[in-house]
């Protein structure tokens, strides 16, 4: 079963259900508050569950500050 307390991809416990599904029952949608990763409960587990996501793909939270903007913002255009 999947945790859905722990965010499968930074494993932080800051996760909240963004929305659910318009037909009662069907889908509920979470996200971290920490790295901003999304997922559907009706999603694999490999997407799901902190113990199955893929360790390339792990974020560690002490790094998220550091990480670059992708795409980059450009500069401010002079009016």
């Amino acid at each position: 079963m999947t945790n859905t307390s722990v965010c499968p991809r930074c494993d932080t416990d800051t996760v909240r259900v963004l929305t659910t599904s318009p037909v009662p029952d069907r889908w509920v949608m979470y996200v971290c508050s920490t790295c901003i990763y999304s997922w559907r409960s009706t999603e694999p587990t490999q997407a799901t569950d902190p113990a199955t996501y893929p360790a390339a793909f792990k974020i560690d939270p002490a790094d998220i500050p550091a990480l670059a903007a992708i795409p980059p913002v450009p500069p401010r255009r002079q009016a």
